[in-house]
């Protein structure tokens, strides 16, 4: 299996995921209710985003924190919700891809989500949410799991 290289590969990701989350029975609604996403233009954000973190190609320019805090106002966002985007980004990560870049997918979601939850739910810093990826019981695969640590 091939790493992330290049664009195409991360809009072959996301593409991805988003089908995959937009089913989801947890976070599917806060992306086709709550949000309304229009997903043909919400990919290539995605992608800019994701080109920046992964290949720091300086390409997304938008306020991640303000954009989750606003969906958090109207549908609160939970550790749950952030443990299942977490779980279903990692998936999507393995079905696809292997090698350093997709590695470095899955441990920069777990920095962003663990920050993101934070932060929308008003906990300091020092206040750590532990997101992590475990075996979900009964079901052999990569799941999330969280362990609230501090605070």
């Amino acid at each position: 299996m091939a790493d992330i290289d290049n664009r195409a590969d991360i809009l072959r990701l996301v593409e991805a995921f988003y089908s995959e989350a937009f089913a989801d029975d947890l976070i599917g609604p806060i992306f086709t209710e709550v949000v309304q996403m229009d997903l043909a233009e919400h990919l290539p954000i995605m992608a800019d985003f994701w080109q920046t973190v992964l290949f720091k190609a300086g390409l997304y320019q938008r306020n991640a924190l303000k954009i989750h805090f606003d969906i958090s106002a109207k549908e609160p966002l939970t550790l749950e919700h952030f443990n299942r985007w977490l779980r279903l980004w990692s998936r999507t990560v393995d079905s696809l891809f292997a090698g350093e870049k997709a590695e470095l997918a899955k441990a920069q979601a777990h920095v962003i989500a663990g920050s993101m939850h934070r932060r929308v739910s008003g906990r300091p810093a020092s206040a750590y949410s532990t997101i992590t990826l475990r075996p979900e019981p009964g079901s052999g695969a990569a799941g999330a799991g969280s362990e609230p640590r501090g605070g």
